[in-house]
C-alpha cells in the first residue's frame, strides 16, 4: 500500500490551510509555515514546486479575522483553527483507507455481512400433535414384542424352565393418548460454488429412525428432552444436474411411505443426477450405498466357542439401492412423474447360529437378528442352543428372533399433479410394492408369526386327548397405496387448505417394517385400511391439521387400530 501518495491530498489541504494561518501573528508565533513546508518537501510528501505555490498562496490571502494570541487570553484557552474542507478531506481519507484494508482483510465490507455468514441458510419446524389410538373390543392379546425382545436380553421360550416368564406383549387392547412434540432446527452451508454442507437437530424419544416425536410427560415429570442428531452431510455438484452426498441426509429417492417414513434419513453416500431431454421431458435417477447396521467392533470377544478364541464373524447390514424416474409437464397446469426403484436389504435376514450353549452370553449370530422393528414381519429363533446335558428338559432356551425372509424391494410409483383453477390443484399418487426375495416354502417353515387360524387334532398317544396345531403361515409379499388430495398442496400462506383420502395395503413381509410408516394401524406391515384428512393454514408457513387413519390387520389373529392424529405445525 503507497500510504504517502493516498494521503498526499489531505496533507497538502493540511499545509494550505496551516500556510494561511500562519500569515496571522498569533498564530505566527506557534508555527513555522516555512519549516513545515521544508520538512514536507525533505520527506517526500511535496514536491519543491508546490511547497513554493503554497508559500505564495499564504503570501496573498486575505488576513483572516483576529485570533487572538495561543496560549491563555483572557482566561480562555485558545487552539489553533483547522478549517473545514480540511478536516472532511482527512475524515474521507481515513474512511477510504480503513474501509479497504476491511475488505482485503475479510473482516469486513461497507454495508455488508462478513463473506463467510452470506452462504449459511438457517431454518427449522416445530410440530405440537394430540394422538389418540383406538383398539378394537375383538382384537387378540397374542401378540408378541419382538422388539422388545431383541432389544434386550433375549427370551427363554422353554415353559417347563423352573421360574419361566412369559414374552413380553403388545397392546392391543387399551386405548391410549398422548401429546407430542416434534422440533428441528438446521443448518445449511454454501461453502463453494460446488461444496455445500448440512447440519441438523431433532427431538425424539429415542433412536427410532421413523420418528422425532417426544412424547409430553414421557419422561420424568416436566424434565428436559434430549436433541440427536438428525443429519449431518456434504453435498458435491461437481458438474450441473449431478449431486454427491456422503454422511448422514435426507432420504434421496422418490419414494410414498410404504417403502421409507416421511421422518427417516439416510447413512452413506448416493449420486443424484437429472436431465432435461426438452423444456418438457426429464429423467432423473438416484443410486447409492447405505450401512444399516455395523457389528460392534468387540462382538464375541470375550465369548468365543472354547478352543477359537478372538470375536465372532462380523454380520454387517447394507441397502444398496437404484431408482430410474422421468418428469414430464405436458402444459403449464399439469405434471407427471414416475418411477422404478431397486432396493436390496442386504444381510438383514435372520441366520441360524453355531450350536451355542445354554449358558452362553452371545451366539455369533445374534447381530442378524433387528436392531430395530415396528410390526408385521415374520419371525423365526435364530439361536442353536445346546441344552444342558444334566437337564435337558428344564434347560432354558434363550432365543433372540430374526426376519424370516430376505428383502429384495421392487418399487413403482407415479403421481399426477393438475392446477384446476384459482390456485386449486389435484394430485393422484399411487405405490406398488413387491418383496422379490420371499421364498413362501422356507416361511413356510419357519414362521412362529403371521399364521392362519390353528388346527385341532385328536392326540395320538392319547385316545382321549386333542393336539392344537398351529396355522400355516399365512403372511404376504405386497402392498400398494392410492392417495388422492385436493387443494394448495404446499401451505405457504393465510388460508391456503388442502384435503385427501387414501387406502393402502402393506402385507407382512413387502418391505422391511423397520422402515415403513411409524403411523399407520400399529406402524410397520401387515395392515391394511383408509386415511383421511385436511389441513387449513392459519398463518404464514403455519397450519392446524387433521387425520383419521384405520387399520387392520390381513395375515394372523384380529387385531384393528383407529389413530386421530391432529397437528398445529410452523415453519421457519
Amino acid at each position: 500500500m503507497n500510504r504517502p501518495n493516498r494521503l498526499k491530498p489531505a496533507l497538502m489541504a493540511c499545509a494550505a490551510g496551516l500556510s494561511l494561518l500562519a500569515a496571522q501573528p498569533a498564530f505566527a508565533q506557534t508555527v513555522d509555515s516555512t519549516k513545515l513546508l521544508e520538512l514536507m518537501v525533505a520527506k517526500g510528501l511535496v514536491t519543491r514546486e508546490e511547497a513554493d505555490g503554497l508559500l505564495a498562496q499564504a503570501t496573498v490571502a486575505p488576513p483572516p479575522a483576529p485570533i487572538p494570541a495561543g496560549g491563555v487570553a483572557n482566561g480562555v484557552q485558545t487552539i489553533p483553527y483547522i478549517p473545514q474542507v480540511v478536516r472532511d478531506q482527512i475524515k474521507e481519507e481515513l474512511r477510504a483507507e480503513l474501509g479497504a484494508q476491511a475488505q482485503a482483510q475479510g473482516w469486513s465490507a461497507p454495508g455488508q455481512t462478513p463473506e463467510w455468514t452470506r452462504g449459511i441458510t438457517l431454518s427449522g419446524d416445530i410440530r405440537v400433535r394430540g394422538e389418540g389410538v383406538f383398539m378394537d373390543d375383538n382384537n387378540a392379546d397374542i401378540f408378541v414384542d419382538y422388539g422388545a425382545i431383541n432389544a434386550g436380553g433375549g427370551q427363554n421360550i422353554n415353559d417347563k424352565t423352573p421360574g419361566y416368564v412369559g414374552p413380553p406383549y403388545l397392546n392391543t387392547l387399551e386405548d391410549r393418548q398422548r401429546a407430542r412434540i416434534r422440533a428441528r432446527f438446521g443448518l445449511k452451508a454454501q461453502i463453494d460454488s460446488w461444496i455445500s454442507a448440512e447440519v441438523r437437530v431433532a427431538t425424539g424419544n429415542d433412536t427410532s429412525p421413523v420418528s422425532t416425536n417426544q412424547t409430553l410427560g414421557g419422561g420424568d415429570e416436566f424434565g428436559k428432552y434430549a436433541l440427536w442428531l438428525d443429519r449431518a452431510a456434504i453435498r458435491l455438484t461437481p458438474v450441473k444436474d449431478v449431486a454427491l452426498d456422503f454422511g448422514r441426509f435426507a432420504n434421496p429417492f422418490w419414494t410414498g411411505d410404504l417403502i421409507f417414513d416421511d421422518d427417516i434419513n439416510f447413512d452413506g453416500v448416493a449420486v443424484s443426477a437429472r436431465h432435461a431431454l426438452n423444456p418438457a421431458f426429464a429423467v432423473f435417477g438416484t443410486a447409492g450405498a447405505f450401512p444399516i447396521f455395523n457389528t460392534d467392533f468387540n462382538f464375541g470377544s470375550r465369548n468365543a466357542p472354547e478352543g477359537k478364541g478372538g470375536p465372532f464373524e462380523s454380520r454387517d447390514k447394507y441397502l444398496l439401492a437404484a431408482q430410474l424416474g422421468l418428469d414430464w409437464t405436458p402444459r403449464d397446469d399439469m405434471r407427471v412423474r414416475a418411477a422404478v426403484g431397486y432396493f436390496n436389504f442386504d444381510g438383514v435376514e435372520g441366520e441360524v447360529s453355531s450350536p451355542c450353549q445354554f449358558y452362553e452370553v452371545a451366539c455369533d449370530t445374534d447381530p442378524t437378528r433387528p436392531q430395530f422393528q415396528q410390526f408385521g414381519n415374520t419371525m423365526f429363533p435364530i439361536r442353536n442352543v445346546v441344552a444342558d446335558p444334566l437337564n435337558p428338559i428344564t434347560s432354558p432356551e434363550n432365543q433372540y428372533f430374526g426376519l424370516a425372509s430376505t428383502y429384495e424391494v421392487l418399487n413403482v410409483r407415479a403421481s399426477l399433479d393438475f392446477n384446476a383453477f384459482d390456485g386449486v390443484g389435484f394430485r393422484v399418487e399411487g405405490d406398488f410394492v413387491e418383496n422379490l426375495g420371499v421364498d413362501d416354502a422356507l416361511m413356510r417353515l419357519r414362521a412362529v408369526n403371521n399364521l392362519g387360524p390353528s388346527t385341532t387334532i385328536p392326540d395320538p398317544t392319547n385316545t382321549n386327548g386333542t393336539v392344537t396345531l398351529p396355522g400355516a403361515w399365512d403372511g404376504g409379499s405386497s402392498g400398494w397405496s392410492l392417495k388422492l388430495t385436493a387443494g394448495r398442496l404446499d401451505l405457504a400462506s393465510r388460508g391456503d387448505w388442502n384435503v385427501h383420502a387414501g387406502y393402502r395395503r402393506l402385507e407382512s413381509d413387502a418391505v422391511l417394517d423397520a422402515f415403513t410408516d411409524s403411523d399407520f394401524h400399529l406402524g410397520g406391515t401387515n395392515s391394511q385400511g383408509w386415511m383421511v384428512g385436511g389441513a387449513y393454514a392459519i398463518g404464514k408457513n403455519t397450519a392446524a391439521s387433521a387425520r383419521w387413519l384405520s387399520g387392520e390387520e390381513i395375515a394372523g389373529a384380529p387385531l384393528s387400530a383407529d389413530r386421530l392424529l391432529i397437528d398445529l405445525l410452523t415453519r421457519f
